[in-house]
């Protein structure tokens, strides 16, 4: 991980896609319109394989309209947006501000799995992401896999705060350290959660 690959981070084929989802919840943030909060979380779910729906099981058999008659309500009667204007005022992640991430990510974690019996950390972290792309690390099983492979020699400097989501909190302190101590040192410059998570695919998929 040098520098020259790391520049090559910042175009990818993958970002034009990406600035439509990042479009449409920044001309659509609130979740009044009951359809076009279910457009968001359908599309951004589907797109990054983390579909509300998956393994949503009894909850799922239930309904003959599972997005209508569950999500909707779910997201509607949520404090999703007023947790989405709090992480917008966070212009980059730190250390100092990472608790109210941690805090609203685990709020919405429990609002799905009140409907799905699911942990979707996943979902919620992108979903979330979309909306405050400045404030929330990108999760999934993949990116947590390989930054604890890159960091493996470095496991004892994680302390993350408890009470939360806790891997989704443990994903979150090795990011801060990776962006803060690896990436950002040898680029010169500060780097965006989606940054972050373009150079753990490339890692977990042997191009960088």
């Amino acid at each position: 991980m040098n520098q020259s690959s790391l520049k090559k981070l910042e175009k990818s084929p993958w970002d034009w896609g990406n600035s439509v989802l990042y479009d449409m919840c920044r001309s659509n943030p609130d979740h009044k319109s009951t359809t076009k909060a279910l457009g968001k979380i359908w599309i951004i779910g589907r797109s990054y394989s983390a579909a509300i729906e998956r393994g949503a099981g009894k909850h799922r058999e239930e309904s003959i309209d599972f997005y209508a008659e569950k999500v909707a309500p779910m997201l509607v009667n949520s404090d999703i947006d007023k947790w989405i204007r709090k992480l917008n005022k966070i212009e980059r992640i730190t250390n100092e501000n990472v608790e109210a991430l941690l805090e609203i990510h685990s709020s919405f974690v429990k609002e799905i799995e009140s409907i799905t019996d699911k942990k979707k950390r996943s979902l919620a972290s992108k979903y979330l992401h979309f909306h405050a792309p400045n404030a929330v690390f990108i999760y999934d099983s993949i990116a947590n896999r390989e930054i604890r492979s890159i960091l493996s020699e470095r496991q004892s400097q994680f302390a993350y705060k408890k009470g939360y989501d806790d891997t989704y909190s443990q994903f979150v302190a090795r990011c801060l350290y990776l962006r803060d101590k690896v990436i950002e040192p040898k680029l010169g410059k500060k780097v965006s959660p989606r940054f972050l998570d373009k150079v753990l695919l490339s890692s977990a998929s042997g191009q960088l």
